[in-house]
């Protein structure tokens, strides 16, 4: 392929993070009208800046991370699966059609609602949407935020880092970084919904014959939700298809010292619904707060498989963010 056609599916927006060292900037990352087909990993912002961040794997829709202030908050969607390419996560499915792929908020936060119904209430509003570095095997998104409650100032501003990466032809990965800062005291009472988490195509739940399995060996909800765990992995057959090509992906959590993070629990769902969910992990009368200036850091990684994957895989993905997110997290 021709460098400039490289270039220009596979370019930085203006001015973001300061980069240089050959780097290439411009005004405009969108594909030309007729730029031929690339048999690579493309990245760029169409609309506006506030609005989606579309990443193509061969020319084919890999993730978008939809940004919409409208929205009740921004999310990944679809997260394709590169054997079969179909999404491995659902953008709403019952019985809680609120579930967006996958997902950043929370419930109970100083008396709002960042996490469900109601987009015209409380929001975390997508205020500036870039991208970052792009090759041909990996591309960077970053993005800022403001928890909105309605009618009221903000009270916590994040700014996001997200890495997608190719591994090979089976497995990519999707690392996630958030910094939050209060904008005045917080208080997070104990909750399930939210904070981090997936919300997985049908046909990957065990309510449809697939796996929901931990790092320790539990399965299914019985056996791993409010369960210590370093990852939590789903996968199953996907439908319409007569090969039975398993699917799925796993999240890695990393350990913290700060409670409640440091807890390690998850709430899972066998419908599809998985997350390392500190708050949940709150004794009833036990509140998380955030004086005002306070930052909290988390870091997640999400691992796109084929096939079943091996405890050791798994590890190794575990044990490789802990590592690179190491002084990234609280």
């Amino acid at each position: 392929m021709e460098r400039r056609n490289f270039l220009k599916t596979s370019i930085l927006t203006l001015g973001v993070l300061g980069l240089g060292g050959g780097r290439v900037f411009a005004d405009n990352p969108i594909p030309g009208a007729g730029d031929p087909a690339v048999d690579h990993l493309t990245a760029y912002i169409y609309d506006s800046k506030q609005t989606a961040a579309w990443i193509r794997w061969n020319n084919n829709v890999l993730t978008c991370y939809r940004a919409e202030s409208v929205q009740k908050y921004p999310y990944f969607y679809p997260l394709r699966a590169l054997k079969s390419g179909l999404s491995l996560t659902a953008e709403t499915a019952h019985p809680w059609p609120h579930h967006r792929s996958v997902f950043f908020g929370l419930d109970k936060i100083n008396g709002s609602n960042f996490w469900q119904n109601n987009p015209e209430r409380d929001r975390i509003i997508s205020t500036k949407l870039e991208l970052g570095e792009c090759t041909e095997k990996s591309a960077e998104i970053t993005n800022e935020c403001m928890w909105t409650p309605y009618q009221k100032p903000p009270i916590i501003t994040d700014k996001r880092h997200f890495i997608v990466k190719i591994i090979n032809d089976e497995t990519y990965t999707l690392d996630c970084y958030y910094e939050m800062t209060a904008l005045t005291d917080i208080v997070c009472e104990k909750s399930n919904h939210g904070f981090f988490g997936v919300r997985l195509e049908p046909d990957l739940s065990v309510d449809n014959g697939g796996v929901l399995i931990n790092s320790e060996g539990g399965q299914s909800q019985r056996n791993t939700h409010a369960r210590k765990a370093r990852w939590m992995a789903g996968y199953g057959k996907r439908a319409g298809r007569d090969d039975g090509l398993i699917e799925g992906l796993a999240i890695m959590s990393p350990p913290y010292k700060l409670s409640p993070f440091d807890r390690s629990v998850w709430f899972t769902r066998d419908y599809g619904n998985f997350s390392p969910m500190p708050f949940d992990a709150l004794a009833n009368n036990e509140t998380f707060t955030m004086p005002k200036d306070d930052v909290l850091r988390v870091a997640y990684r999400i691992v796109a498989f084929t096939g079943i994957p091996s405890n050791s895989f798994l590890n190794n993905h575990w044990d490789e963010f802990t590592a690179l997110s190491e002084g990234k997290r609280s």
